[in-house]
Parts: structure tokens; sequence; C-alpha cells
């Protein structure tokens, strides 16, 4: 059995879409722009929430530095106020959290989210489960691709990379699990589907199958 999983939260332990896109939207609408359905916000997902403004708000590239970051403010203060009006974890996960805890592995998060929102869910969802580390976004710290942050809370714990799994549902989880050298495991029930987890190391379907990883 691995030592240590490392989750991906938005699209692989808990479906949030929901929420995340009410938050864009309600951004959106008082400024007066269109809109977006919960299945666009799927493909503006993973690269934090940068990225997804700038993907779903028109003009927002072009915006001050200062202004880019108080919408990024503004979002995350409406957010944390209904990050869990919607968010529910997928079927199977809390029975696999427990599961690997009950094996006493290392469990931890990796979430390019605002990492007081990741916190917030990840504690209320799963508050039976010791996450060894929740890790976010956060202004000037590095962000997914890089694994850094992870690899240094591998280190403080005595876990080599080797020895951890890194699951998501996207690109830059597999890209993140393979610049840090550990096994990178991707989800069919996420945001984005298997044609975003090229360069898996394994694929699965139900998070049952996590506790067969060796």
């Amino acid at each position: 059995m691995k030592k240590a999983f490392v989750f991906d939260l938005d699209g692989t332990l808990t479906n949030s879409i929901y929420d995340i896109g009410d938050s864009v939207n309600f951004l959106l609408a008082r400024r007066g722009l269109p809109l977006h359905s919960y299945e666009e916000y799927k493909t503006y997902m993973g690269m934090g929430i940068g990225v997804t403004l700038s993907k779903a708000m028109p003009g927002y590239d072009g915006l001050p530095p200062e202004e880019q970051a108080a919408l990024r403010r503004d979002y995350t203060v409406h957010n944390e106020a209904h990050c869990l009006d919607k968010t529910l974890p997928y079927e199977g996960i809390s029975e696999a959290l427990a599961e690997l805890q009950g094996r006493r592995v290392l469990l931890g998060i990796f979430t390019n989210k605002p990492e007081i929102l990741g916190q917030k869910i990840a504690t209320t969802l799963f508050a039976d489960v010791s996450f060894a580390f929740i890790l976010g976004g956060v202004e000037g710290a590095p962000m997914k691709p890089d694994p850094g942050r992870v690899l240094a809370e591998l280190a403080k714990a005595g876990v080599s990379p080797a020895d951890t799994v890194f699951v998501g549902d996207g690109a830059p989880d597999i890209v993140t699990a393979k610049n840090g050298g550990m096994f990178a495991c991707g989800v069919s029930w996420g945001f984005k589907g298997a044609g975003e987890l090229a360069g898996a190391d394994l694929i699965i379907d139900h998070p049952r199958e996590l506790l067969n990883l060796e």
C-alpha cells in the first residue's frame, strides 16, 4: 500500500461546480455581463480563480492588476459564504477516505482554489478525516503544476514521493504528480473527463479503486 495520498479537491473529492459557478456569475451579474452555465464552468476550472475569471469575464485580462486582485477577493468573500450551499462529496469518497485513514496512510489536499475555501470545505464535509495538510491558492505561493509545497509536506512527514499517489481529475494534477515523482492517478468522474488525463499512471472510475493501489 502506498504511504500517502494527496488529492485535488474540486472535481475529485467534491462536486463544487454549482457553488463556484454561482459565485462567478454573481460577479458577472454585478457588472452587467453575460452569465455562464455550469457545464461551461467545468471547462474554466483547474488553474485557480484568476484563470477562471480570465475565461469567464470579458475584459478581465485588460484590467489593472489591483482591480483583478479586488475581483479575486470579491469572489473569495462571496464563495466563502456560499461554498457549502450545493457542494457535496462524490459518491464513495467519504468511505474511501475513511478506509485509507484506517490504514494509517498520510492524507493531504492540494487544490488551486483559494486556500481558505479549500480548508473550509474539506474540514466541514470530511470532518472525520485527519488531513496532514490542506494546501490551496495563496497570493504569491506556487500553484499546481508546481509540486514544491506538497513535496515539502511529504518531507516533513518522512514520506517519499515514490510512495505517494496524487489523485485528480485534470491535467494540472497529472503534471503535478509527474513533476514531483509521484504516482499519477486520474479520476474519470470529475469536471474534465478521461480526455484531460493523458499521462496518468492509472485512471479510476470509482473511489473504491483507490483501496487497491499497492
